[in-house]
């Protein structure tokens, strides 16, 4: 059985404050009260949101960007005055859609050999 102690130090230089944190001689992680061992992740949303703000004249090649997960803009699409269009997406398509879009800050997609603008927002 191992014991771990935690060690704290503090030194203060000028305006400077450095602290030193929890140690374990064999390296490894320690758990404990008030430490995270595993990151928090959130589950895929089963609806989103797809806005297409406008169309894009862009020299980009649809084979430059990712295919578009979901199903045909035109399929769910409507007209959103001022400007563009948005739709919803449900189910796993919305979870696979959403997925795909973390990966994909631009939000340019290949849509059918061409290169859409549409950008997708978690219903909760």
């Amino acid at each position: 059985m191992q014991v771990r102690h935690p060690v704290a130090g503090l030194a203060i230089t000028g305006l400077v404050l450095a602290v030193a944190g929890c140690g374990s001689s064999d390296d490894k992680a320690a758990e404990g009260p008030g430490l995270a061992v595993a990151a928090e992740t959130t589950p895929a949303p089963d609806r989103v949101t797809v806005h297409r703000p406008g169309f894009i004249d862009t020299s980009i090649s649809p084979f430059d960007v990712p295919a578009w997960p979901g199903p045909h803009p035109t399929e769910f699409l409507r007209p959103n005055p001022p400007s563009g269009e948005s739709g919803e997406i449900v189910g796993n398509q919305a979870a696979a859609t959403y997925s795909a879009s973390l990966d994909n800050p631009d939000a340019l997609w290949n849509v059918g050999g061409t290169v859409e603008w549409l950008v997708v927002d978690p219903l909760r």
